[in-house]
């Protein structure tokens, strides 16, 4: 089972989040331990709809390093190369029903990016400059400039999610309209991971690379705090919640050399494959502030800002390159920043 590592980076980019949600939630704390009366939440259905707008970091795993030599001036360069988990429009969907003191609902949210690196295209300039190309456990080299080595990354390399939540909501404390809750659930959840990429010497020799990391179906518990304030027609809602999603994930890599140059139909001359399979979790934790406006007892608009980070889900098999590539770190968990408008029915 995976372990759940905090990495320098994500967590520095979460400090200053959850740094604001604890005083979002002492807010709403103080807000309700204070107020003189108590009532549940409003009574009755509420489905809200949320384009969001996720800005993307982590898991722009390295994919190649280039290697410099010139014998002349003493040059022995190395550089790394990364896929670019590219930012994007994600969709969340949710529905409630409110009696009392206690609320049921259902979230679903899905979210698909590409991840994206510019063509590359080096040649040595001969008289002991020469250039390599490590990719995976390949290499290929040009001496001079009639000798051109490349990488490309082909069509369908991407990262795709989903996530759908069951849960119930307990009022802790109430007073004219504003609330704390606690949220218990159940998640299921889906990550998959496809990457395609191309390297070789022009229309000499060369490789493709097709991997993926596909987790099916996990499913695991949620728990979560949930409070809202009401000011006038408006309020600011919050929740921070922690789940952990369970299961089996299936890692496959498909390696496949070729002669000549590479075109709709190369004539590939080997073929390596490699798969396994095993138990993963990944623990997903989830910041969500909101503020909403209602026009009409049943008609609200409103805008909102989430992080979320899905800690050390792990890259395709055979990426990273072998011995004798930068051996860089590659940064596994997946951090989301995002900022959403939102419509709600009240019924």
């Amino acid at each position: 089972m995976a372990g759940i590592p905090i990495p320098t980076a994500a967590r520095g980019r979460l400090a200053g989040v959850f740094a604001q949600a604890g005083r979002v939630a002492g807010l709403l704390l103080v807000t309700l331990t204070l107020a003189p009366s108590a009532r549940a939440q409003d009574a009755g259905w509420r489905i809200r709809l949320e384009p969001t707008y996720l800005d993307v970091h982590g898991h722009d795993q390295h994919v190649l390093t280039i290697h410099h030599v010139d014998a002349i001036s003493v040059l022995d360069r190395k550089t790394a190369v990364a896929l670019d988990t590219e930012a994007g429009t994600s969709y969340r969907a949710e529905l409630r029903y409110t009696s009392g003191r206690w609320a049921w609902g259902t979230e679903f949210a899905w979210f698909q990016t590409k991840q994206a690196s510019p063509d590359l295209a080096r040649s040595g300039a001969g008289g002991g400059d020469v250039v390599t190309f490590e990719v995976a456990d390949r290499e290929f080299t040009s001496t001079g400039p009639g000798e051109v080595v490349y990488f490309q990354v082909l069509e369908d390399t991407e990262v795709a999610l989903w996530t759908l939540d069951l849960f119930a909501e307990r009022t802790l404390a109430a007073s004219e309209g504003s609330h704390l809750a606690l949220r218990l659930g159940v998640r299921f959840g889906d990550f998959d991971n496809d990457y395609r990429v191309v390297a070789g010497l022009e229309n000499t020799v060369g490789s493709r690379f097709d991997a993926e990391s596909n987790y099916g179906r996990m499913t695991g518990p949620l728990v979560g705090m949930a409070g809202t304030v009401r000011i006038g027609r408006g309020s600011l809602e919050g929740y921070v919640g922690q789940s952990v999603i369970l299961g089996e994930a299936a890692f496959n890599t498909q390696a496949r050399d070729f002669t000549g140059p590479f075109g709709g139909s190369p004539t590939y001359v080997a073929e390596e494959t490699f798969g396994r399979s095993g138990d993963v979790a990944i623990p997903i934790t989830d910041l969500q502030a909101r503020g909403r406006y209602g026009l009409t007892e049943w008609l609200a608009l409103g805008v909102g800002v989430n992080a979320a980070a899905w800690w050390d889900v792990g890259v395709p098999p055979g990426v990273v390159p072998g011995a004798g590539g930068d051996q860089v770190l590659h940064e596994n968990t997946l951090v989301f920043f995002g900022l959403s408008g939102f419509v709600e029915f009240r019924f």
